[in-house]
């Protein structure tokens, strides 16, 4: 009876399980041939058209309408037509050819980055590079008379010159004799015209020098700021006088009172931290040691800079530049001194020089120990340059900082059996030019890689925020 019920319950099972019916290829229909046709017709290839004609001339061939705005040569896709489902691409290819790149200007003469109305000027922005990073720039700053524009025609010789000093005696002859009988008034009139021109008395000489009738009558040689690009991409800049007389007397015509004397002054604290913000090296020329109301003009200009810097971006400073607690880089500063006599090259004298500045500048953010030295530190630094005197070491003058001394020119400097007590000031002017040119070029804002174009516009929106900031305003105020 077991094997019965088994045998009845496995015919159960057999009679409920219905037996698969496989359709064949012939069963269906043409709805799902249909469907699978559009599939295949939805991924068909990008079509890629070619112009065939290849010898017709250049003007009856198809152009793109974007060809004549293309950079570089060889075959440059242009999308012309797409589907609304993003898949089907009809690409053209034309042959187009590239511009060529325009020639940089070099400049001939200097030209004005702030004009006699401290007014930013945009004509040297034709004479610099959007793709070079690798610049420098140097200003210098000083009193009148002291030989700024010498020193930067000194720094711009690319060549150097076998009667340097005889040029330089020569560039301060009159080009034109005048008359005896010449009134005063006519005289002063022909000043302000020569001082307007941006002519050169020498054409080894880029900046203008003083003559001996501008000397002679106290006028003052630049107005604003002068900007020169040189062959190796130096940018010099050349400032006007600090405190002239002259300067007061120009941009007055009412009769003077104190308060002219505060605004001249005001004015050349504002090009003095200009030139802090946008150079790398920083000349401070003196023509005798030492002037203490220079040396404060200097503290008072660090003081009243104002931050231009975003401070939410992060920073790292590169080797042998020094940022403030701001983020700000801070430039070299060069203190150099002109005109000096024989006991100033004595091994005493740089000494107490030295100990003053240092101790002026104890709390300066300015980079005093630069490299840009008389003779070498306890780091070596410096030996690849001779030395300014055999006797110059750290036992005898202490630790070097940025100081530089260049000699007076005499009518006999050809003389060599007058002892003079240092080098020839050929030698001296090619070491300062070594000292200068070798410094170390530190990013000036926090923006990597700033081209020249770049730092160009950075000094238009920093001389924007000078002239706004409400520090030389009240400093002003509170002048006697």
């Amino acid at each position: 009876m077991a094997d019965k019920k088994k045998k009845i319950l496995f015919t159960k099972e057999a009679a409920t399980r219905r037996p698969m019916i496989l359709k064949s290829d012939r069963d269906r229909g043409p709805s799902q041939d249909q469907n699978k046709d559009k599939q295949e017709k939805e991924k068909q290839p990008t079509i890629i058209l070619k112009t065939r004609e290849q010898n017709a001339p250049r003007e009856e061939r198809p152009q793109s309408p974007k060809a004549q705005t293309s950079e570089s040569d060889g075959y440059h896709p242009q999308k012309i037509a797409q589907n609304e489902n993003k898949d089907k691409k009809i690409v053209v290819f034309f042959h187009t050819e590239s511009k060529p790149t325009p020639t940089l200007k070099l400049m001939s003469n200097p030209i004005k980055l702030l004009d006699e109305n401290l007014e930013f000027s945009q004509s040297a922005l034709k004479y610099l590079q959007d793709c070079n990073t690798n610049y420098l720039v140097v200003g210098i700053m000083g009193t009148q008379s002291v030989g700024k524009s010498m020193i930067l025609n000194l720094i711009a010789q690319n060549t150097p010159l076998p009667d340097l000093c005889t040029e330089i005696l020569k560039s301060h002859d009159l080009p034109n004799t005048e008359a005896n009988d010449v009134a005063i008034e006519n005289q002063m009139e022909n000043l302000n015209i020569a001082n307007t021109s941006n002519e050169t008395n020498n054409s080894f000489f880029k900046f203008k020098m003083q003559d001996i009738e501008q000397i002679e009558r106290g006028a003052h040689c630049t107005r604003g700021v002068d900007m020169y690009v040189t062959n190796d991409r130096v940018i010099l800049l050349d400032c006007q006088p600090l405190w002239s007389p002259s300067l007061i007397d120009e941009s007055n015509n009412v009769a003077m009172n104190p308060r002219c004397a505060n605004i001249v002054t005001v004015d050349c604290l504002e090009i003095a931290s200009f030139l802090m913000s946008i150079c790398h090296v920083l000349i401070a020329v003196q023509d005798w040691f030492a002037d203490y109301n220079f040396l404060r003009f200097i503290q008072t200009a660090e003081m009243l800079k104002p931050t231009l810097s975003a401070s939410s971006s992060v920073s790292v400073p590169t080797e042998g530049s020094e940022s403030s607690g701001d983020g700000e880089w801070q430039p070299h500063l060069l203190l150099l001194h002109n005109r000096c006599q024989l006991e100033d090259f004595t091994p005493n004298a740089v000494k107490t020089m030295q100990d003053l500045y240092r101790k002026a500048f104890q709390k300066s953010t300015l980079q005093l120990n630069s490299g840009m030295y008389m003779y070498s530190d306890t780091n070596r630094n410096g030996l690849h340059v001779d030395q300014v005197c055999k006797g110059y070491n750290i036992d005898n003058c202490g630790p070097p900082i940025n100081l530089f001394l260049l000699p007076e020119i005499y009518s006999d400097f050809d003389n060599k059996d007058i002892y003079r007590g240092h080098p020839s000031f050929e030698q001296l002017a090619k070491r300062l030019r070594w000292l200068v040119l070798g410094a170390n070029r530190h990013q000036i804002t926090n923006v990597p890689n700033l081209s020249e174009k770049g730092w160009f516009q950075f000094c238009n929106k920093a001389w924007e925020t000078i002239r706004k900031c409400t520090f030389f305003i009240e400093y002003e105020r509170l002048l006697p």
